[in-house]
């Protein structure tokens, strides 16, 4: 955004700087009823005064600078406009120039200011003393592209020597802002149990008994299409033995192979007793409560691995 900012910025102190001579220099020469406007004939001009066609800026800073001593050239100012184009018409542009154009900018600004009569620390207020620090701007620029550019050579690498381990990496910042929301989530829960639960006490109620007076249902549905295994926990809550675990049924027995046993993936908890109502693996991870297990499909059992020690 800077190098937008400073090309509309460029582009408003060039045309002051012509304005200040004469309006008609902003008018483009080839629209009549826009040199009528900036001659002061606009009743002759047949188009309403906002729609009078100005100048571009580089054609501008071409006009003022044949009138006005200016250091930077035409050639100077093309990397400024390029990076404004590129960002108000593109949505981007190569970003080591910003620098360079910016700094363009702020030479013209001060040369236009000084011919214009206008003061530097009025206009630039408390940037005053920091507009020239764009050479180490630009150095830090490069520096943190440098930078950039060896992770991501040590990354291409890590990918190339280790996909697995490189996969891992890439997902972490993820599972951890996961785990970071699902902790959250489950500590307001937890919260909102313990005070269900003191109620339900004084009144010598289970929450499901709440919720049928209040003609809820007792215990939420299965919400999912795909099939439901049904289990037991105790609640991390109240202690109540029997919370309900439901389950995603797997197509098969993942590492058991068995045609009898499916795996099982948990993704609600639900106590009567309390009211704690969990979702999802991450939630019920962080409540300490299984979240994968086995089940056999003939009689109903589940079990976890290891089996046999």
């Amino acid at each position: 955004m800077a190098a937008l900012h400073g090309g509309i910025a460029f582009e408003h102190i060039v045309k002051a700087g012509l304005a200040m001579r004469h309006p008609s220099l902003l008018a483009d020469g080839r629209d009549f009823a826009t040199m009528l406007h900036a001659a002061g004939l606009g009743d002759k001009a047949g188009a309403p005064l906002t729609k009078v066609k100005t100048l571009g800026a580089a054609e501008a800073f071409k006009r003022l600078r044949s009138l006005l001593p200016i250091s930077a050239t035409e050639r100077d100012v093309d990397s400024l406009l390029t990076a404004r184009n590129g960002v108000a018409h593109m949505g981007f542009h190569d970003a080591t120039q910003t620098v360079e154009a910016l700094t363009q900018a702020v030479t013209v600004t001060d040369a236009v200011l000084r011919d214009i009569g206008e003061g530097e620390i009025d206009f630039w207020g408390p940037y005053r003393d920091k507009r020239h620090d764009l050479a180490k701007l630009q150095q830090d620029a490069l520096d943190e592209m440098r930078r950039r550019m060896m992770e991501e050579a040590a990354e291409a690498a890590e990918w190339e020597r280790d996909p697995l381990r490189a996969l891992m990496n890439s997902i972490k910042p993820a599972l951890e802002q996961e785990r970071e929301i699902a902790e959250k989530v489950l500590a307001t829960k937890i919260r909102y149990a313990q005070k269900l639960y003191r109620i339900c006490t004084r009144q010598r109620l289970y929450a499901s008994d709440m919720k049928r007076l209040a003609k809820m249902a007792e215990v939420r549905k299965w919400p999912y299409v795909d099939a439901c295994s049904q289990t037991y926990s105790r609640c991390p809550v109240c202690g109540f033995k029997e919370g309900i675990i439901r389950s995603r049924i797997g197509e098969d027995g993942g590492e058991v192979v068995d045609e009898d046993v499916r795996e099982c993936f948990a993704e609600m908890f639900d106590c009567p007793v309390c009211g704690l109502e969990l979702d999802g693996g991450s939630e019920l991870s962080a409540a300490g409560l299984k979240i994968h297990y086995y089940k056999d499909i003939n009689t109903g059992g589940t079990f976890t691995l290891p089996l046999f020690f």
